[in-house]
């Protein structure tokens, strides 16, 4: 059985749920209390596709969103083969934000594939961003677009298997 082994860096502002969908992924666990990240948190997911021989190791990178962790970000991205933009899709400032956070993926690993997660579906009667919207900004990032939501899983295993 052939192993890969892929480093995801997960970002986008604070309190989009960065943490809580790395949570739900890899341990199928959601807490709604806010504990902001510090520097990066990390998890392994390991997926065994035994019809196709193989096994994969995702290390996801949860990086601190905040602006002043802005500076120790820098070192995580090193070795990342993707990365993957939460907002939250009833917060504007959080997808406004998505182009600071491409440009700060670019700056640190050059053009690696994105995808674009709009996090928080579950919360529907407090939409702000459409998901047309979500849809035309991935086509401009040239990645795909997902609806995600942490707290009941949705979508996360096929964003990963993307």
């Amino acid at each position: 059985m052939k192993e890969y082994v892929f480093k995801v860096v997960v970002l986008g502002d604070g309190n989009v749920g960065k943490t809580s969908l790395v949570l739900q992924y890899t341990e199928k666990k959601f807490s709604s209390s806010y504990v902001m990240t510090i520097g990066s948190n990390f998890a392994v997911k390991i997926l065994s596709l035994p019809e196709r021989g193989l096994k994969i190791k995702f290390q996801l990178w949860d990086l601190a969103g905040q602006p002043h962790f802005q500076f120790i970000r820098p070192p995580f991205y090193r070795g990342a083969l993707l990365a993957i933009l939460v907002f939250d899709i009833t917060n504007r400032k959080s997808y406004d934000n998505i182009q600071l956070w491409v440009r700060e993926t670019k700056n640190n690993v050059g053009d690696i594939p994105m995808i674009l997660a709009g996090n928080k579906n579950d919360l529907i009667d407090q939409r702000v961003i459409p998901k047309s919207e979500g849809e035309a900004l991935a086509a401009e990032l040239n990645s795909r677009y997902f609806e995600t939501s942490a707290k009941t899983g949705e979508n996360l295993d096929e964003m990963m298997m993307h």
